[in-house]
C-alpha cells in the first residue's frame, strides 16, 4: 500500500525503509499492536493495517494519531489527581505517549477520497504493561475469560478453582475490579473507554483473584459527553478538538455494548453452565456493584440519572446491518458509525 500511494516520496528518498533492531515482536489480540518479546519493557507499537474488520478499515487517522500523547496526558491527569482512581482502584492506564503520521500530499486534500487511503502510514507507541504490575500480579485480557479449551473446560472455571473462592465470591471480586474505575470516569468525568474484551485487561493476584483493571486504546476509543461538565474545564483545546463526543444517553452505550453485551452476555451463560451461577444471579451481582458504587458517591446523584446504565431497554448496535444493508463494501469518504436498530431488554433493570 505504501509503495503505490507514496511512490514520489519513496523515489526521492524522503521515505526510506529502516533496518531491523533484531528484536522479536508478537502481535497482540488486536493483530496490529506488537509486543516486544525480546525486551518486554519497551513500548508496544500500533500500526495501520489495510484490513476491513467489523465496522472500519483499521488505519490510523492522522489528526487523532497525532493527538494521542495529548489525550493520554489528559486522561492520566484525571487519574493522578483522583484519589479513588489512583489509590483505591489502582487503575492502570496504558498511555499512548508518542505518535507519527504521514499525510498524503494529494489525497488528504480531496474530500471525496475514501478515508482508508488517508490512514495508511503512521505509528503509535503505547506504554507496556510490564513494570506496572506488582511482583505477584498477572494480567490477562478480558476476552480470555470466555475461552473454553478443546475438552470443554472454561478458563474462568479454572481460575475460580485456583482461587479457592466460591463462584459468586469470585465474580463479585471480578466486578469490583472492573466496574468502579469505568463507572467513576463515566459519572465523575463524563468520559468513557471502550472496555471490550481486548481493550480491558484484568489484573489478578497470586491466587488468581481479580484485583484491578488495566485499560488501553485512548485516542481511538475514548469518548466524552457532548453535554459539557465542569470537569471538562481541565481539558486542553487540542484534546477537546479531537476527542469524539456523544450525547449522555448514548455515552453509556460504550459500557453496555463493549462490556455487558460484548463480554458479559457470553460470560453469564458460561458461568451458569460451569460454575452453577444462574444468569439472573450473575446480572444481579453486576447491578449490585453499580449500586454500591453509586452509594459510595451520593453527591453524583444527578450524574446517575444523566448517564443511566439501568434503563429498561438499551439500543441495539448492529455491525452486520452496516455491512448487509447500509454500507456494504463500498468506499466512502468518512468512517461509518454503527447502525442502531431497535432495542433489547436491559438485564440490569429491575421493574
Amino acid at each position: 500500500m505504501v509503495l503505490p500511494l507514496f511512490a514520489p516520496a519513496v523515489a526521492q528518498g524522503a521515505i526510506v525503509p529502516l533496518p531491523t533492531d533484531g528484536d522479536v515482536r508478537l502481535p497482540q489480540q488486536s493483530i496490529r499492536t506488537f509486543l516486544n518479546t525480546s525486551r518486554p519493557d519497551r513500548h508496544t507499537v500500533k500500526l495501520p493495517l489495510a484490513v476491513l474488520n467489523t465496522l472500519v478499515w483499521r488505519g490510523l487517522p492522522t489528526e487523532r494519531t497525532l493527538a494521542a500523547p495529548a489525550v493520554t496526558a489528559w486522561v492520566h491527569g484525571l487519574r493522578d489527581a483522583d484519589p479513588f482512581l489512583r489509590d483505591e482502584c489502582g487503575v492502570i492506564l496504558l498511555g499512548e505517549v508518542a505518535s507519527v503520521a504521514v499525510a498524503h500530499p494529494l489525497y488528504d486534500g480531496l474530500p471525496e477520497v475514501p478515508y482508508q487511503y488517508k490512514e495508511l502510514l503512521g505509528a503509535i507507541w503505547r506504554e507496556p504493561l510490564t513494570g506496572r504490575l506488582a511482583p505477584e500480579e498477572r494480567a490477562r485480557t478480558l476476552a480470555s475469560l470466555l475461552y473454553t479449551d478443546p475438552e470443554g473446560r472454561a478458563f474462568t472455571a479454572e481460575l475460580v478453582a485456583r482461587s479457592g473462592l466460591a463462584p459468586t465470591a469470585w465474580l463479585k471480586r471480578l466486578f469490583a475490579a472492573l466496574l468502579p474505575p469505568l463507572l467513576h470516569f463515566l459519572y465523575r468525568y463524563g468520559t468513557v473507554f471502550s472496555p471490550h474484551g481486548e481493550n480491558a485487561i484484568v489484573v489478578f493476584d497470586d491466587h488468581d483473584i481479580p484485583v484491578r483493571l488495566a485499560i488501553k486504546d485512548f485516542v481511538d476509543d475514548v469518548n466524552v459527553s457532548a453535554q459539557r461538565l465542569p470537569e471538562h474545564d481541565s481539558m486542553p483545546d487540542d484534546v477537546r478538538e479531537i476527542l469524539l463526543t456523544e450525547p449522555p444517553a448514548f455515552l453509556t452505550q460504550f459500557i453496555h455494548s463493549g462490556l455487558f453485551v460484548g463480554v458479559f452476555r457470553y460470560l453469564a451463560p458460561l458461568c451458569e453452565e460451569q460454575l452453577g451461577v444462574p444468569e439472573n444471579e450473575f446480572w444481579s451481582l453486576v447491578r449490585a456493584e453499580i449500586l454500591r458504587h453509586q452509594a459510595r458517591f451520593p453527591e453524583l446523584k444527578d450524574r446517575y440519572e444523566l448517564f443511566d446504565l439501568l434503563v429498561p431497554r438499551i439500543e441495539r448496535l448492529c455491525l452486520n446491518r452496516n455491512r448487509l444493508h447500509l454500507d456494504g463494501y463500498r468506499d466512502r469518504p468518512g468512517r461509518p458509525h454503527a447502525a442502531v436498530h431497535g432495542t433489547v431488554p436491559n438485564p440490569l433493570h429491575l421493574s
